[in-house]
């Protein structure tokens, strides 16, 4: 049984499609898992090669860009810059914020003990 894409869509098979999408929805899993895991300071360095890992099969299996390249490539990588240009300018609106709420200030005036009943 030969395991490899067929780049022609009338005769790509539907086993490999089935086989990526239930890796991804493992690895998904696997992602959920280690954001529960408590792995501290490693946590987002670990769900980042999860997400690499899960973007690369959709890239090479779904989007169908394994092969020599092509326009396809042109416009893949065009929409991966546009992309992280966007996540770029959010980050810099984000980080020039100033003045944000605290969540937990015991000093402040609405801030109230809660009571317990004996």
């Amino acid at each position: 049984m030969r395991f490899a894409l067929e780049t022609d869509p009338k005769r790509a098979r539907t086993l490999p499609f089935v086989a990526v999408w239930l890796i991804l929805l493992l690895l998904g899993g696997l992602s959920l898992w280690a954001a529960f895991l408590g792995l501290g300071m490693w946590t987002p360095a670990v769900q980042s090669g999860i997400a690499a890992i899960q973007t690369a099969l959709v890239f090479t299996v779904f989007m169908r860009l394994k092969g020599e390249p092509s326009l396809k490539w042109v416009f893949a990588v065009g929409g991966f810059l546009w992309l992280s240009f966007l996540f770029g300018l959010s980050m810099t609106d984000y980080s020039s914020r100033q003045g944000w709420p605290t969540m937990y200030d015991p000093s402040g005036p609405s801030y109230q003990l809660p009571r317990h009943s004996p």
